[in-house]
C-alpha cells in the first residue's frame, strides 16, 4: 500500500509558504482565506483541515491564541526554509549593533 500525498501537499506548500510571508505575525489560513476559489470543495476542505492537523501535531506550525484560523510557523517550521530562529537571534544578541 503507498500513502498519496497529492491534496497533503497542495494544502501544505500554500499554508507554509503564506506563514513564511508574514512570519513572525500570526496569519490567517482558515480554509477560505487561502482557496476562496474552492470554498465549495468539501474533499479540498478535509484535506486543508488535515493538513493543519498533521503540521500543528508535528509542531511545525503553532495555533495562535485567540483567533480560529491564525497560526505562525515554529522552529521546526522554519527549518523547512532552511532557516534557524536561535541561530539568527544568537547572532542578533552577539551583534554590537543591537546593544541596548
Amino acid at each position: 500500500m503507498s500513502v498519496s500525498f497529492t491534496q497533503f501537499d497542495k494544502s501544505a506548500v500554500v499554508i507554509l509558504k503564506v506563514l513564511a510571508q508574514h512570519f513572525p505575525t500570526p496569519t490567517e489560513i482558515g480554509f477560505n482565506d487561502i482557496c476562496p476559489e474552492s470554498e465549495g470543495d468539501v474533499h479540498k476542505r478535509a484535506a486543508h483541515i488535515g493538513t493543519l492537523a498533521f503540521l500543528r501535531h508535528e509542531d511545525i506550525i503553532a495555533h495562535e491564541v485567540g483567533s480560529a484560523s491564525s497560526f505562525i510557523l515554529t522552529q521546526a517550521g522554519l527549518a523547512l526554509f532552511n532557516e534557524d530562529i536561535f541561530k539568527h537571534l544568537a547572532e542578533q544578541l552577539n551583534d554590537d549593533a543591537h546593544i541596548i
